[in-house]
């Protein structure tokens, strides 16, 4: 049969009907809760940690680069601060380091769903992203040293031994800043020496037994000390398999479920993920972010902010929240160390302390962004700025993919006029910045490209499932139509032949007559 027989035959105009009902079904079916509920169930099924799948590979050694930015203050005055001058600094950097992540030890827990592993970090620097040189010099506030005068006067009220400890410090060259190349301040190391030689004094020794931080017994002190290329925390995560809602939400850091730095379990809680997985199906203003963050000993819940379009995907934008003081949020009194609340009432920044052996090591959002403005007077050289120092986490809400993130976090100690410590005794109370720090990751390009199509799909798919339903009506018309009118037009076929051949019988007939007469 020809092509033109073929679309001319009635079963194939019957078949057009057929495939424009089913079609129809199907498109209503789909159009009106399936598709949602087939991405679902393809995205539960994807979104799950199952040795040697997609999501497992890409979780267990991150595939898409990760930054990781420094950005010291350097301070201009060091001298005239000492003496009582309002500290000024300037921005050095960034100093660009890319982060290469793996994961070790894997130990599954199919009771909990959960696995048990070790991470490793390596840092690689990256001049060509760089503003500056890791041999570069850079002035600080010293850290130890304000870190100390904290921590002796917490030990003792004693003029005496708090100006006999200045002085021993002062004579070994402590002062109130330090000039140290970059490089040795983040990862190899500055020397303190000189307080390990202070706690095997024996007049130190008398005032009793100071336990020196591990950390420190080896004389060195860098902020990333020990973290580059080495087995760090063992953590444990859900798999996802059971519940997607728990996919990658922490159960335990360093083998505990809870801390044990705050007041509280409320504080001490362990929530969300450490910022690589989330659960699928966010609800925009609804579902809450928290990251685990061990460099501030704390749970980091993010705050909504607005859908947006990152590189041509839609997103849920969450900021990083104001930082609030217990007496805004009552919640937050376990995580003030002091007794007295009201040593805690700046808005904007927090004390580390007690993650930090007392140190009062401070954390903000970077140049005070947010800050109470009494907290910025104190410094000349800070300029806040949203777009540049306000962190960001845009997540693709299906999926719950992290499509690009820029994490924020600035660090800083409190410097107090002790009047017992003569080289802090004309200094100037302040909160004096030490670096700000961010981590920035964009998702690679092609998970990109097709989370990209996905969304494009999606978005389109109300419209196109009218279209489509319309045309399969369509296909059920013509096809109804073009039935009845080939059966309509058989008909008419069939009585023009009859008609035809009573005409040639009648013809024959009048011969027959004809010849007979003759």
């Amino acid at each position: 049969m020809n092509m033109r027989a073929l679309l001319s035959s009635e079963n194939f105009h019957k078949a057009m009907v057929f495939l424009g009902v089913i079609g129809s079904v199907i498109t209503i079916i789909m159009g009106w809760g399936g598709m949602d509920f087939l991405v679902r169930t393809v995205v539960k099924k994807m979104l799950r940690l199952v040795p040697g799948s997609i999501t497992w590979n890409m979780w267990k050694t991150i595939p898409i680069p990760v930054y990781l930015k420094f950005n010291i203050f350097n301070i201009t005055n060091p001298e005239e601060m000492s003496q009582g001058a309002k500290p000024q600094v300037n921005e050095m950097g960034p100093y660009v380091y890319i982060i290469d992540y793996d994961k070790h030890n894997f130990v599954p827990n199919e009771d909990d769903d959960t696995y048990v592993y070790q991470d490793s970090k390596t840092y690689f620097f990256v001049p060509e992203m760089s503003n500056g040189r890791e041999d570069d010099m850079v002035t600080y506030i010293n850290l130890i040293f304000v870190g100390v005068s904290h921590v002796a006067h917490d030990f003792t009220d004693v003029d005496f031994i708090l100006e006999t400890l200045d002085t021993m410090l002062t004579e070994k060259g402590e002062k109130l800043y330090r000039t140290d190349k970059v490089k040795d301040l983040f990862f190899d190391g500055v020397s303190i020496q000189a307080y390990i030689e202070l706690l095997d004094d024996p007049l130190v020794q008398q005032a009793g037994e100071i336990d020196l931080p591990e950390d420190f017994k080896d004389g060195k002190f860098a902020l990333f000390k020990g973290k580059n290329g080495t087995l760090d925390a063992w953590w444990e995560v859900h798999a996802g398999i059971r519940d997607h809602r728990e996919f990658g939400q922490l159960v335990a850091w360093q083998n505990k479920s809870k801390l044990t730095f705050h007041k509280a379990d409320s504080c001490n809680s362990i929530n969300g993920s450490d910022g690589t997985l989330n659960p699928p199906f966010v609800e925009p203003g609804i579902t809450d972010i928290f990251i685990f963050i061990p460099e501030l000993c704390r749970s980091v819940k993010w705050q909504y902010d607005r859908e947006t379009i990152t590189h041509g995907i839609p997103v849920s934008r969450f900021q990083f929240p104001d930082i609030k003081t217990p007496a805004e949020d009552p919640d937050l009194w376990c995580f003030c160390p002091h007794d007295d609340l009201g040593k805690c009432d700046i808005h904007g920044i927090a004390s580390l302390a007690a993650c930090y052996q007392g140190v009062p090591i401070m954390f903000s959002k970077p140049h005070f962004l947010d800050v109470d403005t009494s907290v910025r007077k104190q410094i000349d050289g800070v300029n806040p700025d949203q777009k540049k120092h306000g962190g960001f986490i845009d997540i693709h809400a299906l999926t719950g993919v992290t499509i690009q993130a820029s994490v924020t976090m600035q660090l800083s100690i409190e410097l107090v006029n002790w009047p017992s410590m003569p080289s802090f005794a004309n200094a100037s109370r302040a909160f004096v910045p030490f670096a700000w720090i961010q981590q920035e990751a964009t998702i690679d390009a092609l998970n990109m490209f097709l989370i990209r199509m996905q969304s494009t799909f999606l978005g389109l798919w109300p419209f196109l499932r009218w279209l489509n339903l319309f045309g399969c009506l369509g296909l059920v018309g013509i096809g109804g139509l073009l039935v009845y009118n080939g059966r309509k037009g058989s008909s008419t076929v069939d009585i023009t032949e009859e008609e035809n051949k009573e005409g040639e019988v009648d013809k024959e007939l009048n011969v027959w007559i004809k010849k007979f007469v003759k």
